[in-house]
């Protein structure tokens, strides 16, 4: 499975789950290539010299899926770096993790799920957007993070994967990775959110990276727009920008 190759999780000092999208089988049978994608939780805590030997190492745009006030509370170690072209482009906007409560929810139903399924229903031209600015980069490795890394990040992941025609197990294995690699990152959620009075229980359940909520966003997709490419084309995400995101995903031969 290569969702376990030792090149897919970077080892970078004050962040703790920062991946790579490269490995997996496209549809033409070869492999999205290595650091051309990385996903990554919150950045604000990363230690002193590690921006610097993401960029070295062939970091060139950041694309931060946050909203402003996250942004603003938590800045991002690689905000104004020289050689880093770094963007606010918030995914959910007012479904950032603090509203996820408020989101309905069907009897027996994942809230992930039904968040899931909101972000891709309601949030088009935000999803175009981040896209068209990841297509942007030519050369060099693009970053798209969040605050854990799993809700915000995951959609786009599957978004970029899906278009490659990597397999649904995959996409779902990608995404399920996250819960064991954020436990100190959960208890210190679930830490501050005790201490805030909130709903500890609820908030719990909306940390968890079940491989249901990712295999029932694919459903979705697939019962909807066909595949992942018919939703992006669906929402009007232009021929050129999912030309280039798929040259860089390891379709060469994609147009």
């Amino acid at each position: 499975m290569t969702a376990s190759h030792p090149a897919r999780q970077l080892t970078v000092r004050g962040a703790y789950n920062i991946r790579d999208l490269g490995g997996y089988t496209t549809a033409q049978g070869t492999p999205v290539p290595w650091r051309n994608f990385l996903r990554a939780d919150c950045l604000h805590r990363l230690d002193k010299g590690e921006p610097e030997r993401l960029h070295f190492e062939g970091l060139c745009m950041v694309v931060d899926l946050r909203t402003a006030r996250e942004v603003r509370d938590a800045p991002s170690c690689l905000e104004g770096m020289r050689g880093v072209d770094w963007v606010n482009l918030p995914l959910f906007d007012a479904l950032s993790p603090a509203a996820l409560a408020e989101v309905d929810v069907p009897e027996g139903g994942h809230p992930l799920l039904t968040m899931y399924i909101t972000a891709v229903e309601t949030r088009a031209e935000a999803i175009t957007n981040i896209l068209n600015r990841i297509a942007q980069v030519e050369q060099g490795t693009v970053l798209f993070n969040c605050t854990a890394g799993k809700d915000r990040t995951g959609v786009i992941a599957a978004l970029l994967l899906g278009l490659a025609g990597v397999s649904h197990s995959d996409i779902i294995t990608d995404y399920a990775l996250t819960e064991s690699l954020i436990p100190e990152l959960v208890s210190e959620f679930l830490s501050l959110s005790r201490s805030n009075g909130g709903d500890v229980q609820a908030y719990a359940t909306l940390l968890e990276s079940p491989a249901d909520a990712m295999a029932g966003l694919l459903a979705h997709l697939d019962a909807n727009y066909g595949s992942v490419t018919g939703y992006l084309d669906h929402i009007g995400v232009p021929l050129e920008t999912l030309s280039r995101l798929q040259d860089r995903l390891g379709l060469n031969d994609s147009h």
